[in-house]
């Protein structure tokens, strides 16, 4: 018993000081005090950066360096613990100090980044560089701030030394490349240790059910390409981008604007151009230095820093490794520094580049402290991945990660173009990419027999990509693990001004809501069709179709017609992402709700994210401070798809009478029509999936799909003439610009008076999680996507603890689960990672005593769920 406890407490010690060293790190990372320091002395003496180091690093300087330095410090740690004194905080700051051997700014800048490796890194069975699982969740706070390769890079310093020996011989270079792939495995984030997910990654293979293609990329490779051309890289964050605004965002500035100034408030595009010019020149001066060169031309940063890389370069001549050259060549800098014998005034350089590099990578990982799926579309939309994400097949490598060949199966998401040869086009990219990658083997390199790359069409490629994964015609079979699927999503998309347009009475109103869209996504949806229709063997290709993005920008009505046009052209599997964002926890149930009836889901289907069917009610209302603001409209459809759900399952009929009446006072309030009851309404709700622009459709049009659509509507209107009617005016048809407009009225939602208790919310979310289990409708539950975007503070919290029966809240009803990464990139993970986290919350949600193998078994299932419900 004694032993047990002192394990426990030494545990617990050893997490505390692992969450003290992280908090410090953050807050060291997060202050670009310094930077500002030295640039405004260098605009005030009409110099370079470099210069300001190179020449004019006076005493003075020096002095205002460490100040800038000290005083940002101590302002990054007042917001990260907003909660503590600045005395509290001071004995913090001053215990950290102590125990890693004190950190006098900035001189002993490999300190913090020694005790990071040391307390979260080790070697793995396969000699990869793993994180230590026990502290896994710290980790992954840390690096969404501090660039995670700075890190395994001083744990590869302490590794490696060859900087006395350069230039290394050809045996010297074959052997560190080897061990320097090994240990990265073609990614800057390692992976856990947990031998069990190790057995079950070697044994079964992981199966990604929901990641986004643009978007995966991990963010220290955007910033190798940066430093290689800025121009280029950041130049995608121009005016342009700045100008480009999807959303019902009303006074709050543009959203990549807003992303620039939540990480400083003084950034622009081209102070951050400017920043990472300067970054060019910071790293070749330190990699001269390293390499014994006495000077550099800093008149040609670029070609300097080239010049100095080439020494550095590892990997063919057709695929260099850039992650394992980038590792080196901070490892040797970090080397060179840790001997001392080096002017004092490099110290302050690499802190500079270091503070540089951490700001660019924030910018394309989605912050904690900015939830919400806005804050998540700002770094979808500031396209600094673009350039960088040209090539596919360096996404497949990290998708790999080399000789641990993690993954079984990809569902790649991509966005459909709006004709069949741009899609062509497109997909040409993403098939050279993935036929490169089977055509090397584990280490990345091209093998003697790899596949001819020539080919005169995309049946031909395809041709060539089935000979590589089966080894057929004569091909060797390629020794990679994963295999694509390619699942296109259309994009749900609005702006303010085209919302405002269908509520005003002007002479440009559309002609139903969301027409422009509606437009757009059967644009794109014909022309999906038609390169299926075109492409001999694409549909083996094309697995599944999805809707994404914003969700409150349209919902599953718009997509229903599209995904009729899909089926019809063979598409049998389909997910929607939905039930992520949502107002009001009853609206995130009801889209769920419609994303199933409308679309017409069923058997080996998927929803995205349904995160409301999981959230507690209770923690969901006080994260909202117990109140919400919804339109009118809104209110009202919550509260006819609780009053319908509620009937139909006769549950909670003491509150029937009071949502009843809270209809009919809403209804009143937009219609001014006292025939409107709540089952008219709740019927009109049900009659969404129809097309409203089939109104003018004929059922003898010559295409199928318009034929189809008009006999769903005559079909309707027949059967149900009430509520067809009002579906038709919510559309425009016959209402009045007033009635439209006061369904627009917002209206406060306060907790204590809201009709849809929790316990009725619990009861929704229990119906919903019954509706999928029965239809054998999978959820694609996304762990870190969540805990940015959700409500959550943390992975222990994440609500599918509770779909998989375990937690305070165990559902009822067993839904398939299913895991994915979304969008790896952002959110600093990958699919491992996600099993990893969720493998350690259910550890703790669980009673080990009774039964210590159960969180193991439940993982274990989600795998074969994932492989069950592969499209």
């Amino acid at each position: 018993m004694q032993t047990n406890l002192s394990n426990k407490l030494s545990d617990e010690t050893e997490e505390f000081n692992a969450w003290d060293l992280v908090t410090y790190a953050r807050a060291a990372f997060l202050n670009t005090a310094p930077i500002i320091a030295i640039e405004n002395q260098a605009k005030s003496e009409n110099t370079s950066t470099m210069e300001v180091y190179l020449s004019k690093f006076t005493e003075n300087t020096r002095k205002q360096w460490d100040k800038s330095f000290s005083q940002g410090l101590f302002s990054q740690l007042n917001k990260l613990l907003p909660n503590m004194t600045d005395v509290i905080l001071e004995k913090r700051l001053a215990r950290t100090e102590r125990r890693i051997g004190g950190f006098d700014c900035p001189e002993n800048f490999l300190t913090i980044l020694e005790h990071l490796a040391e307390t979260f890194l080790c070697e793995g069975y396969d000699g990869s560089i793993r994180v230590r699982t026990r502290l896994l969740e710290p980790w992954q706070a840390l690096i969404l701030v501090v660039p995670p390769l700075l890190i395994s890079s001083a744990w590869i310093a302490k590794k490696l030394h060859y900087t006395e020996s350069l230039p290394l011989d050809y045996s010297e270079r074959e052997t560190i490349a080897s061990r320097l792939q090994r240990w990265l495995c073609d990614s800057t984030l390692p992976i856990d240790d947990d031998p069990f997910l190790d057995h079950l990654c070697r044994t079964e293979g992981l199966d990604e059910t929901h990641m986004h293609l643009n978007g995966t990329t991990e963010a220290e490779k955007v910033w190798i390409d940066a430093l290689t051309r800025p121009k280029s890289v950041i130049g995608n964050l121009s005016q342009k981008s700045l100008e480009r605004e999807f959303g019902l965002h009303a006074r709050i500035g543009n959203g990549i604007e807003r992303l620039l100034n939540q990480e400083d408030t003084t950034l622009t595009p081209s102070i951050l151009l400017q920043r990472v010019i300067d970054a060019t020149s910071l790293k070749a001066h330190l990699l001269h230095h390293s390499l014994k060169h006495t000077g550099m031309d800093s008149s040609h940063p670029q070609r300097s820093l080239t010049d100095a890389q080439q020494r550095f370069s590892v990997g063919s001549r057709e695929h260099p490794w850039s992650i394992a050259s980038e590792a080196w060549q901070i490892a040797t800098i970090l080397n060179s520094l840790r001997k001392q014998q080096h002017p004092p005034y490099l110290g302050y350089i690499i802190w500079h580049y270091t503070l540089i590099r951490a700001q660019f990578c924030r910018l394309l990982v989605q912050q904690p402290q900015n939830k919400g799926f806005d804050q998540f579309q700002y770094i979808t939309l500031n396209e600094l991945r673009e350039t960088t994400e040209q090539d596919y097949s360096e996404r497949f490598r990290q998708l790999e990660r080399g000789h641990q060949q993690l993954l079984d199966y990809v569902e790649g998401r991509f966005a459909p173009k709006d004709t069949p040869d741009k899609i062509a086009v497109l997909l040409g990219k993403i098939l050279r990419g993935y036929l490169r990658f089977l055509s090397e083997n584990e280490d990345s390199q091209l093998e003697s027999t790899h596949v001819p790359f020539n080919y005169r069409s995309i049946p031909e490629l395809l041709d060539r990509i089935r000979a590589l994964e089966t080894g057929k015609d004569g091909i060797t079979k390629t020794r990679r693990r994963l295999r694509l699927g390619l699942v296109p999503h259309f994009i749900k998309q609005t702006t303010l001004t085209e919302r405002q347009a269908f509520f005003a009475e002007t002479s440009s109103r559309p002609d139903c809501r969301d027409f422009h869209l509606r437009h757009r996504v059967d644009k794109s949806a014909r022309a999906l069709a038609a390169f299926l229709q075109s492409n001999h063997g694409s549909d083996k290709l094309i697995r599944g179709i999805d809707a994404a993005s914003n969700e409150r920008h349209a919902g599953p009505e718009v997509f229903a017609p599209v995904f009729r046009r899909m089926r019809n052209a063979g598409v049998r599997r389909f997910t929607y992402h939905v039930g992520e964002d949502f107002g009001h926890l009853a609206s995130g149930l009801r889209a769920i709700v419609e994303a199933v009836i409308f679309l017409d889901l069923d058997a080996g289907c998927r929803i995205g994210h349904g995160t409301a069917a999981g959230v507690s009610p209770k923690k969901w209302w006080n994260s909202v401070n117990n109140y919400v603001a919804l339109t009118i409209e809104d209110r009202l459809d919550d509260l006819i798809f609780a009053w319908g759900t509620l009937v139909k399952i006769r549950c909670h009929v003491e509150a029937l009478p009071a949502i009843e009446a809270e209809i009919r006072r809403l209804a009143i309030k937009i219609w001014h029509d006292p025939l409107l009851t709540p089952d008219i309404l709740s019927a009109a709700w049900r009659l969404r999936y129809l097309d409203p622009l089939s109104k003018g459709y004929s059922i003898n049009d010559v295409e199928p799909n318009k034929r189809q659509e008009a006999g769903l509507f005559l079909n309707a209107l027949t059967n149900t003439p009430l509520a067809h009617s009002h579906f038709l005016r919510r559309h425009g048809f016959g209402a009045s610009t007033e009635e439209l407009q006061r369904s627009q009225e917002e209206i406060i939602v306060l907790r204590d008076n809201d009709v849809l208790t929790p316990k009725i919310l619990r009861t929704l979310q229990q119906y919903l999680l019954k509706l999928l289990a029965e239809n054998s409708i999978a959820i694609e539950t996304l762990p870190s996507s969540n805990v940015r975007i959700s409500i959550h503070s943390s992975y222990d919290e994440h609500h599918a603890i509770g779909w998989l029966g375990a937690g305070k809240h165990p559902a009822p009803n067993a839904v398939p689960i299913v895991l994915g990464s979304d969008d790896p990139g952002i959110f600093a993970t990958s699919l491992r990672q996600e099993y990893a986290h969720l493998l350690r919350a259910l550890k703790k949600g669980t009673d080990n005593h009774s039964n210590p193998s159960r969180s193991e078994e439940i993982i274990q299932k989600i795998c074969s769920n994932a492989k069950r419900y592969r499209f």
